[in-house]
């Protein structure tokens, strides 16, 4: 689709909540290859956008005046009425859906509202989305959807207040659609174009339930007890919980370290888990670039994704992967059998222990099958104890681009390009 998202942004500032919505909104809509032109103010004076988006300075700069009535209209803003309406119409006219941010609802920007009103009667196949970014109170003549026509929605963020919108437009609950902010931990956190790359191949990394970055290199695969983990993570799965691991491994650059890793993939499968849908190596992605590992920026970037981090590792001497992961804000399951564990991770009021055995203590799991399950319940009886990991889960899986794509823009526009009306 051909979108317009009109704004009278001369620039985008950081502190302006705003601008950072309609920044990830247009990215969003780019990234689903919708050909996206973003219109801001003809004094537009800040940051050229990316090659993906087309910036329009074709929104005409005024004096603003913050309008309580229609009728209050001053003769030199009707004279912008029609300008900026005969400049739209001319530059919409093979475009198939528009964004509007406030015109429909601050005083300020009632003209362009009103231009918009009109060029919606000389362009009858366009369809309109008014985003509404405030709860409307007090009431204003000039709040009435009816009055633009049967290719107007608006479009607020939270589902709570839509007949209060509704009714404050003198419209039904229908004129109202709900599509809530985006809050990417992607751009919120600025991750590299490589990490976002990477969760492009690997969404499960933002949309599993129960997410694990672990650092090891190919040599240390059976030493950090890399199957282990994958069999609780298979545990996990078998829960109907969605999960990821994401082994960072390091020096796969040989054949026969590269069967080592297929070598670990194999028992993955074995344990349930789907080859690069439930869990992956780094050497996999963009190979042979990450053969070797990838950058210490993207681990950390990752770390922040997961919220689990099993480490049932036979040896260390300190195990820096385990204050990276504390850092990170995860549950942490440790090795009570390498003592050092403890001491390193704090003790039991910081992460959670259990034996694995080490290179000084053998351990003997009779019920291999039953321990491992019964260590995916504990996992998950503590994750959903701990509001913090709760809520970090939900706001990743919920808030990214992706998910708020496929959940509420896409139907949202379809809908409307359908000429379809949802009860």
């Amino acid at each position: 689709m051909k979108v317009a998202i009109l704004t009278t942004f001369q620039e985008f500032i950081p502190g302006y909540s705003l601008t950072g919505i309609v920044k990830d909104q247009a990215e969003m809509l780019a990234k689903y290859e919708h050909e996206v032109h973003l219109f801001v103010s003809t004094k537009y004076h800040g940051e050229e956008f990316s090659d993906d988006v087309t910036l329009r300075k074709e929104i005409i700069w005024t004096e603003q005046k913050d309008y309580r009535s229609i009728n209050d209209i001053t003769p030199e803003h009707k004279q912008l009425i029609q300008d900026q309406a005969l400049r739209l119409e001319e530059l919409l006219v093979d475009f198939d859906i528009v964004f509007t941010h406030d015109f429909i609802f601050i005083g300020w920007f009632i003209p362009f509202g009103e231009a918009c009103k009109r060029v919606s009667r000389k362009l009858p196949k366009l369809k309109w989305l008014h985003w509404i970014h405030s709860i409307p109170t007090g009431g204003r003549d000039y709040w009435d959807i009816r009055s633009y026509g049967p290719n107007h929605k608006i479009v607020y963020p939270n589902q709570t207040d839509r007949i209060i919108v509704a009714e404050a437009f003198r419209g039904v609950i229908d004129d109202v659609r709900t599509i809530p902010h985006i809050k990417d931990i992607r751009n919120y956190f600025r991750f590299s174009d490589e990490t976002k790359e990477l969760i492009d191949k690997y969404p499960g990394l933002i949309q599993a339930d129960v997410v694990q970055i672990l650092p090891a290199s190919v040599d240390r695969l059976s030493a950090k007890r890399v199957e282990e983990v994958m069999r609780i993570f298979g545990e996990i799965k078998a829960q109907g919980r969605t999960v990821f691991l994401l082994i960072a491994n390091q020096w796969a650059t040989e054949k026969q370290q590269k069967q080592d890793v297929d070598k670990f993939r194999n028992a993955g499968v074995m344990h349930g888990l789907i080859d690069q849908q439930d869990f992956a190596f780094t050497s996999d992605f963009q190979s042979p670039k990450y053969d070797v590992g990838i950058p210490q920026r993207m681990i950390q970037e990752l770390f922040l994704c997961s919220n689990l981090f099993v480490f049932p590792t036979r040896e260390e001497t300190f195990g820096l992967v385990v204050p990276e992961a504390g850092l990170s804000g995860v549950l942490m399951m440790l090795n009570r059998s390498l003592h050092m564990q403890i001491e390193v991770g704090g003790g039991a009021e910081n992460a959670l222990y259990f034996d694995f055995g080490s290179y000084t203590h053998e351990v003997n799991i009779t019920n291999p099958k039953k321990y491992y399950r019964d260590l995916a319940f504990i996992i998950l009886g503590r994750i959903n104890q701990n509001e913090s990991l709760m809520a970090k889960t939900f706001h990743r899986q919920t808030y990214n681009m992706d998910n708020l794509y496929r959940k509420y823009y896409l139907p949202t526009m379809s809908e409307a390009m359908a000429g379809e009306r949802v009860q």
